[in-house]
């Protein structure tokens, strides 16, 4: 069977326990997703979900489907369920699951800028990817993410710094997750870090 044109959105975000940041929790997730189909000419394309607010121990916050016709843009106050996979969010196909690197980062947002965050995790996945010519996949994908979580270090406001939650994860992909013929199929991955402890979900659709 032929591969299908995808799309890779998180849908959901769940605290398991709470940073230990003051007050609640107001977390954010950078999704980095490169097409490695051309090793030559590699594209890199990171989604920002949230910042969710008010976010306590056992709460859970989802994103929203886009509804037809609606452009996303001139609602920026709703979490949008973006896709993250293809280009200008379009569905794409993945003939080969070692072709494409999807990278999950949450951030705990205080007064840093949650867009230039983004900015940052892009110009280091695009970095990274320059200067991993010829590497291996795995090395190739092990430099991405200590590049983008090195990146997400560096402060985009003040006094009170966003801080990372945990390190920058693979989500992995496999064939069985890329059949979506019958329907979506979601992962979950688990994120520790600063104290807290997060379950985020992503789902592949059929485009």
């Amino acid at each position: 069977m032929a591969a299908l044109p995808v799309t890779i959105a998180l849908t959901k975000i769940k605290c398991k326990i709470e940073t230990d940041e003051v007050g609640s929790d107001e977390p954010y997730v950078l999704v980095t997703a490169v097409d490695l189909s051309n090793p030559l000419l590699p594209n890199a394309e990171v989604t920002l979900y949230g910042p969710w607010g008010d976010v306590d121990e056992g709460e859970t916050r989802t994103t929203q489907p886009i509804p037809p016709g609606v452009d996303p843009n001139d609602l920026p106050f709703i979490i949008w369920r973006r896709n993250a996979w293809g280009p200008s969010g379009q569905a794409k196909v993945i003939a080969n699951p070692a072709h494409a690197v999807i990278l999950v980062s949450m951030m705990e947002h205080d007064d840093g800028k949650a867009g230039t965050a983004r900015g940052l995790a892009k110009a280091a996945a695009v970095s990274s990817l320059a200067a991993s010519m010829g590497m291996t996949r795995e090395q190739r994908v092990n430099k991405l993410k200590a590049d983008i979580h090195a990146a997400l270090g560096i402060p985009t406001g003040a006094p009170n710094f966003d801080d990372r939650v945990g390190g920058t994860k693979e989500f992995a992909l496999s064939a069985n997750l890329l059949n979506v013929a019958a329907g979506p199929k979601s992962k979950m991955l688990t994120i520790v870090g600063d104290g807290g402890k997060y379950d985020v979900t992503l789902q592949v659709k059929k485009g």
